[in-house]
């Protein structure tokens, strides 16, 4: 019996502490948005759900298919999605201030190619010239074969655009002479159907960028840096299961989510996928810094990224790369407890530290940033907000963790410890031009001299030398501008701004006339409360090679002033000299001195005739400039439908014009005031600047009309551009609380028209528009 009751008893307490243990940690939940319908482009996803991966780091992951009418971007930066997949286009999406966050690269290799068949002869870009080609109509979709066909020539000389089309067949039909498509899918679908292809690959015209990556967005990045962590450890175990496993994958897909493509065609792509990831060549989710900033540099050759842009900027990097920087175990926990670190800048202190205009920290201070947050795998939150002052405030009393770029201070080692100095630039005394040479701070006594509040120049002066008249300015910019109007006699801070900012300012009247025996030691400064993190920032930086220091300094900082001689000093020698051989000194002096004020001459007519070219730019620019709308005018307009006319001419090529009208406009200058009726107008200007590729040219014709030229583009795709439009403009209501209609007429030209012809039929559409009601688009082919 007693046996009995002791299994009984021993039963009943394990069932207590079951109950009492409660259910399980849920798993987070997320959802991955895919780049395209399920194929094997996304196996390494399936494979992570099926094999466990994501279920082992704690995640119930989502994946949703693409909707080839939703921006799947843009999906992930509203909030509707947690993560997705997209290209190199993504730095585009960054240029633009997107706060999105690279995590993983998948494809090494870009699959995007063009197609033609063996037949048409058609094996390089330069045979595509005069050719029919079906390319995306935005031109940042498929970017690497754009790059190609510019690159190479190819768009200057002139192909014929046709509309992009998932019916790959057309190229069986002859109704175009080349496609687009992925090395993985068309090609496959036509050598099945009897067709022999060639594939056309911008890899091998110097256009080589990654194609499918994992990315999110900065919001996620920061509030959960540990999911976006194991996401990436879970999707790199997927791809390197599927890619191992490729025929197990495909009959996955097939049987769980979709029966698109048959088991060969799957196979066949799965192939042509290992090629695109390479993992034999580097590691899975390798993203090279070096390779992501010729990616950008190619980019901004094209003019869709500044030439200053950050390309590693919101990418995730592991922790400790090969190489990298070394941790103790120490400050290896303190990393995994301190993710996301709030970072204090001066955003007004170019080049070294400043926000520019799209509100993006930048300057030397952002790429040493950008380069610790890869080594050591944390994020940096920078507060672009506030002026200098009440950044110091702010980590005296914790509400931020660090200085990006600061010079260690007596008063600031109170609440700071500074790293070694990674950056030096002199202090300097800049005066007017006709100022002579400083030797030093007694030449100032009885001047009022400019210092920015709070900056190290402004300490070390007031500490060391009391007696100057120490004028305080908020920024380094305004110190410069009152020392140029003449308001005060000189300004004091480091070279490398002032320098940089007398260019950029245009202070033409300004010059470096001294330099104090102190430097800017340039330094981060960590809380005095986390000497770790002091010492963490400290490795970060040893671990920066001289070659990338370099490039930042070179990319950053120019060291442009004028050296002076202090006469006085050498005066002994120089009559020494001169008693010995007076003769032949006297004549070098005279040399010297000859080619001084040439050189001086030559530097003031350099320097009148850069300012006379930038003049001529500005006048050129306001010359084809709408004032009120800052769209292009009339007299700009007539030059480019001139030269679309010629274009299609010669090279046979599409294009096709809006002219849009604002419905009964004269009642809301009547009604509501000119200045309303002003405030239309550039509404309307904005909307459909926003609306149209980078290729489209936008003007006002005069009045209320205005005129879009729309290359490369038949009727049909012209007028449903003006369509949406004109639903966009109408679906805006104004704070008077009226709505304003548009009128559109569409008119392509055809062969034998001349321009006149082309803009009477497209008036004409415009006028059957307003005859038909008002709010509506009519073309030429309707």
């Amino acid at each position: 019996m007693y046996p009995v009751m002791n299994r009984i008893l021993q039963l009943a307490f394990v069932l207590l502490l079951l109950a009492g243990a409660g259910p399980a940690a849920a798993a987070e939940k997320v959802r991955l948005q895919l780049k395209w319908y399920h194929q094997f482009q996304f196996a390494g996803y399936y494979a992570a759900i099926e094999q466990g991966y994501f279920a082992a780091e704690g995640l119930e992951v989502e994946l949703i298919e693409r909707d080839p009418e939703v921006n799947n971007i843009r999906q992930v930066l509203n909030g509707a999605v947690d993560y997705g997949i997209a290209d190199t286009v993504l730095l585009l999406y960054q240029e633009q201030g997107a706060g999105l966050h690279i995590v993983a690269p998948i494809f090494q290799h870009s699959p995007n190619v063009i197609i033609t068949l063996a037949s048409s002869g058609i094996v390089s870009p330069l045979d595509l010239v005069g050719r029919r080609v079906r390319l995306y109509d935005n031109e940042t979709d498929g970017f690497p074969l754009m790059a190609m066909l510019v690159e190479q020539g190819v768009l200057e000389r002139g192909i014929v655009r046709q509309p992009f089309s998932v019916d790959y067949m057309a190229l069986g039909r002859g109704e175009t002479d080349a496609i687009y498509g992925y090395s993985s899918n068309e090609p496959y679908m036509l050598r099945q159907l009897g067709y022999d292809v060639r594939l056309i690959q911008p890899v091998h015209y110097g256009i080589d960028m990654y194609g499918d990556m994992l990315f999110t967005s900065v919001r996620e990045a920061t509030d959960h840096p540990v999911r976006v962590a194991a996401m990436r450890r879970a999707v790199l175990r997927g791809w390197e299961y599927a890619l191992d496993h490729k025929e197990e994958i495909a009959r996955l897909i097939l049987a769980r989510y979709s029966k698109r493509k048959p088991l060969p065609a799957l196979l066949y792509e799965a192939q042509a996928i290992e090629q695109a990831v390479a993992r034999f060549t580097v590691p899975l989710g390798t993203l090279d810094s070096g390779r992501l900033r010729h990616i950008a540099g190619i980019y901004a050759r094209h003019g869709l990224l500044d030439k200053h842009f950050s390309a590693e900027r919101n990418v995730f990097f592991d922790r400790q790369p090969e190489g990298g920087v070394r941790l103790s175990e120490e400050e290896t926990a303190f990393l995994q407890q301190h993710r996301v670190f709030r970072v204090g800048i001066d955003r007004e202190w170019y080049p070294l530290d400043f926000v520019d205009a799209a509100g993006r920290h930048s300057g030397v201070a952002a790429d040493y940033l950008n380069l610790l947050s890869q080594r050591l795998g944390v994020t940096f939150k920078v507060e672009t907000g506030q002026p200098w002052p009440r950044i110091l405030e702010m980590i005296q009393g914790r509400e931020l963790d660090m200085l990006a770029m600061a010079a260690s201070t007596p008063e600031r080692m109170t609440y700071a410890g500074f790293t070694r100095p990674y950056i030096r630039s002199p202090m300097v005394i800049v005066t007017k031009s006709d100022a002579d040479y400083i030797a030093g701070a007694g030449e100032l006594r009885g001047k009022r001299i400019a210092v920015v509040k709070s900056y190290a120049s402004h300490e070390w002066l007031a500490a060391n030398h009391p007696e100057l008249d120490l004028q305080l300015v908020d920024t380094t910019v305004q110190g410069l501008e009152r020392v140029a109007t003449g308001e005060l006699f000189a300004f004091v801070d480091n070279l490398a701004s002032v320098s940089f900012l007398i260019k950029q300012q245009g202070l033409s009247n300004l010059k470096v006339s001294g330099q104090f025996p102190k430097a800017f030691d340039l330094a981060m400064g960590a809380r005095s409360d986390w000497p770790l993190l002091r010492g963490i920032l400290q490795k970060g930086l040893d671990s920066i090679t001289q070659q990338e220091k370099d490039e930042i300094y070179n990319k950053w900082v120019r060291l442009d002033y004028e050296t002076h001689i202090d006469f006085r000093r050498v005066a002994p020698y120089f009559a020494a000299l001169v008693a010995v051989l007076a003769l032949v000194m006297l004549d070098a002096w005279r040399v010297r001195r000859l080619h001084s004020r040439l050189h001086l001459a030559n530097q003031q007519l350099q320097l009148a005739e850069e300012q006379l070219t930038e003049k001529n730019r500005e006048l050129e620019q306001l010359a084809i400039t709408d004032k009120l709308t800052g769209v292009y005018n009339r007299l700009k307009l007539d030059a480019v439908l001139a030269q679309q006319v010629a274009l299609a001419q010669r090279y046979g090529r599409t294009v096709s014009v809006v002219l849009f009208d604002l419905d009964n406009f004269k009642l809301v200058n009547d009604t509501h005031g000119h200045h309303i009726g002003d405030v239309v107008l550039k509404s309307f200007a904005a909307l459909v600047l926003n609306s149209v590729r980078k290729s489209d040219i936008f003007g006002r014709w005069g009045g209320e009309e205005f005129l879009l030229v729309c290359p490369e583009t038949s009727s049909a795709g012209a007028a449903e551009l003006a369509d949406k439009i004109r639903a966009q403009m109408s679906a805006l209501t104004f704070p008077e609380g009226f709505i304003q209609t548009v009128s559109g007429g569409v008119a392509e030209l055809h062969e034998g028209q001349s321009l006149l012809e082309w803009l009477t039929l497209c008036d004409k559409m415009l006028y059957l528009a307003k005859k038909g009601g008002r709010n509506r688009v009519v073309s030429d082919l309707m």
